[in-house]
């Protein structure tokens, strides 16, 4: 089996046995294992199918040092001895045992040394050739001069000898030496290949399987179909990498030799009736070598793609600048955790260094790395810690046993004293950190998961972040706020449910628009997400979820596309629409691609495009100017009119009415509804409507519920009226089944 850097190489001393006994134990394990050779193969050393005693000597050479080869090579020698009583055989079975795998496993050492392998493959391809291409010719070349008096296989060329010697130690070496080191408990792949790999010593199902095709070859054989019983043992092949992908390096070892055993056995009884007993010995010996081979090569890959997959999904679950485990890692642990049958109270503690980007910018990143390691080290110091995680710049999250909300509570205050306010000093000034701290005391009994748990410490987050001094804010984990959570998160399914099978009706408000000709209608769409039952869900049920759930662009586009293939369906009501306005939000905005799909959509329904009015927020404007400024650009100069909604919510300036070139200006409803009795809001309307008209920008009322606000925006001089007292929003159809609006006008 190759050898890797992992396993090192003892001193002569170390290994857990003393000198005289492991010296015992070599010749001991050498004499048995050359003993089982030759059962094995029903036969004399000359026909021998497999040599062991190098591979032994090898396994104690690169174990224990390389003198240790001597005392195996001289096991191997001592069975010489017995069985032939030859000096010169003795002599050369010594020499062949011993002098190659010396020379191998020093070559591997200073190879290893020079250039450490990176992979199982490499160390798996530097073993093979060692052994083939050094090792087994040495010991080939002394056994092929030394055993030349011994006969049994006729006139046979000293070059045929030398290549048959070489085969069987190259075979002994590949398939015993990963063997017994493996028996001796060292480890051949790096420690990081085979973690956490809880596997058996043997692979039992290939046992069997080997069994069964010993078996057939062997029934095949005593019927004399001899050709059938050989072909039928290139079945091992699939068995060895099936053996090979499946199990680490100490099972594959063991499992190779164990199933290779009856298969020579059965090999050298089908030999010994054969005619050609020299070359039909080369070919089993020949079979079984390329197997090894096949073996040793997909087990070193099969070992670096787990290793890869390991480090793959390391890296996935943790973070690289801390340390600690990222968002994925942090819900893969908790959810681990809570899983557990018997499972302890847990504390989930969560910081936020509010002021990191300051402080980044002011310091730079190397020492904003710095402050940020520092608070993973403080997280790691906790008591009761079990798994600590960077969920983003400036955030952490903390997962402690805990018993109560007053331990839960200990520990997230040592960690707000210990960061909060303390001064920072970087070249370029100096910044107080600022920090809130929430947490939350899960219970055993809890039935919740990792989502869950993360979520809501992200609200017990938030609660300490609208808190004054100090920001900490620490509760235990009921099961009612786990079914409030589930079922907001329900309803945020729902919604985004609604959305995506485009279940929603279009309504309209009328607006009264003094610039319409007689006949002729200005509204705004509306629109209603319908519920599984085909209910009505209002906007206020379903807007804010759709925002949470980042469903609003595709809400959006569903709107648009289903507004003009309404109006081109029905002819006569878009030539009745003066202004069609259609709302969009603040996600949609940032979309590089609507004003591409309006356009398209306009192009394919036909739809004249001064006929249709977007309105874009005010404070989405403010928080995305540029997305903002991109998509009034790109609006107008296909025809299309801008309204900019909400006005004065926001903490935006009159500068804003100069950056967009905007046609109107829907003043928000907050202004409008006491507008008769607040002499503050008379006078933002008044400012608003002076500001418009130097700028040539239209003013829309929204909400206009009564006469007297009517009266007094006439007054005021806004151009145009929306609101419950002009209309209701209703379903479109209903919107043109009457002209209630012109009436309206009239009535001003």
């Amino acid at each position: 089996m190759p050898l890797s850097e992992s396993s090192a190489h003892p001193l002569p001393g170390e290994g857990g046995l003393a000198p005289f006994p492991r010296l015992l134990l070599a010749i001991g394990i050498a004499f048995l294992a050359c003993l089982v050779a030759q059962l094995v193969s029903f036969t004399t050393i000359d026909l021998l199918l497999v040599w062991p005693g190098a591979a032994v000597a090898f396994a104690f050479a690169w174990r224990y040092g390389v003198a240790w080869s001597l005392p195996a090579a001289a096991g191997a020698a001592l069975w010489a001895w017995i069985e032939f009583g030859n000096v010169s055989v003795t002599a050369s079975v010594f020499a062949a045992s011993a002098v190659g795998p010396m020379l191998a496993a020093t070559m591997l050492r200073r190879l290893n040394d020079w250039k450490p392998p990176e992979y199982r493959l490499d160390t798996a391809v530097r073993f093979i050739a060692v052994v083939v291409l050094v090792a087994a010719p040495i010991d080939a070349g002394f056994a092929g001069t030394g055993m030349l008096a011994v006969g049994g296989i006729g006139e046979v060329h000293w070059t045929h000898r030398f290549l048959v010697w070489w085969l069987i130690d190259s075979l002994g070496v590949l398939l015993v030496a990963p063997a017994l080191l493996a028996w001796f408990g060292q480890s051949l792949a790096p420690a990081a290949a085979e973690a956490g790999r809880d596997e058996p010593l043997l692979d039992a199902p290939a046992f069997v399987l080997t069994m069964l095709v010993v078996a057939a070859s062997l029934g095949l054989s005593l019927l004399g179909y001899g050709t059938y019983a050989y072909a039928l043992l290139f079945l091992y092949f699939p068995i060895v990498v099936w053996i090979s992908i499946r199990m680490n390096e100490r099972a594959t070892a063991l499992s190779l030799v164990v199933t290779t055993l009856p298969l020579l056995v059965v090999r050298s009884h089908q030999i010994a009736a054969a005619a050609d007993t020299f070359g039909r010995a080369i070919e089993a010996s020949m079979l079984v070598f390329t197997a090894i081979v096949v073996a040793l090569m997909l087990q070193a890959i099969a070992s670096d793609r787990r290793f890869a997959l390991a480090r793959v999904g390391a890296q996935a679950r943790e973070d690289m600048s801390t340390g600690l485990l990222n968002d994925r890692g942090l819900i893969a642990e908790v959810g681990e955790r809570l899983a557990m049958a018997t499972r302890p109270d847990y504390g989930l503690i969560g910081l936020h260094l509010t002021n990191f980007d300051t402080l980044n910018d002011l310091c730079g990143t190397m020492p904003a790395l710095q402050l940020e390691q520092n608070a993973a080290a403080l997280l790691l110091r906790q008591p009761g810690t079990c798994a600590a995680a960077r969920l983003s710049g400036g955030r952490f999250a903390l997962l402690i046993e805990a018993d109560s909300v007053a331990q839960v509570r200990s520990v997230a205050r040592e960690v707000y004293s210990q960061l909060n306010g303390q001064l920072f000093k970087t070249v370029n000034g100096s910044v107080r950190l600022q920090t809130c701290v929430g947490g939350l005391l899960v219970d055993r009994h809890a039935l919740i998961n990792s989502e869950d748990c993360l979520m809501s410490l992200s609200d017990a987050m938030a609660i300490a972040a609208s808190v004054r001094e100090p920001q900490l804010f620490v509760e235990p984990l009921s099961q009612t706020m786990i079914d409030a959570r589930r079922a907001h998160q329900g309803k945020i399914e729902h919604i985004r449910e609604a959305i995506r099978e485009k279940r929603f009706e279009l309504h309209a408000q009328p607006i009264v628009d003094p610039e319409a000709p007689a006949g002729m209608l200005s509204y705004e769409v509306l629109i209603r997400l319908l519920d599984r039952d085909g209910g009505l869900i209002r906007p206020p049920e379903f807007l804010s979820l759709a925002v949470q759930a980042q469903m609003t662009p595709a809400m959006d586009r569903g709107v648009i596309r289903r507004i003009f293939s309404w109006l081109a369906a029905r002819p006569d009501a878009l030539a009745r629409t003066w202004k069609c306005s259609i709302n969009l939000s603040g996600l949609t905005m940032s979309d590089g691609t609507i004003a591409g799909y309006i356009r398209e959509q306009r192009a394919e329904f036909g739809i004249p495009p001064e006929k249709i009015v977007f309105e874009i927020t005010e404070s989405e404007a403010i928080r995305n100017p540029a997305a903002a400024s991109r998509l009034v650009d790109d609006l107008k100069a296909e025809g299309f009119g801008i309204a900019l909604d909400d006005f004065g919510t926001g903490l935006a300036t009159f500068e804003y009415l100069k950056r967009f070139p905007l046609d109107y200006l829907k003043i928000d409803g907050s202004f409008i509804r006491n507008l008769v009795t607040s002499a503050i809001d008379e006078e933002i309307v008044l400012s608003t409507v002076r500001v418009a008209r130097r700028l040539n920008i239209r003013t829309i009322a929204e909400h206009v519920h009564n006469q007297d606000i009517l009266d007094r925006l006439t007054e005021l001089g806004v151009d145009h009226i929306q609101g419950e007292l002009i209309g209701k929003a209703a379903p479109l159809d209903e919107l043109f089944a009457e002209p209630l609006l012109r009436e309206t006008s009239e009535q001003r």
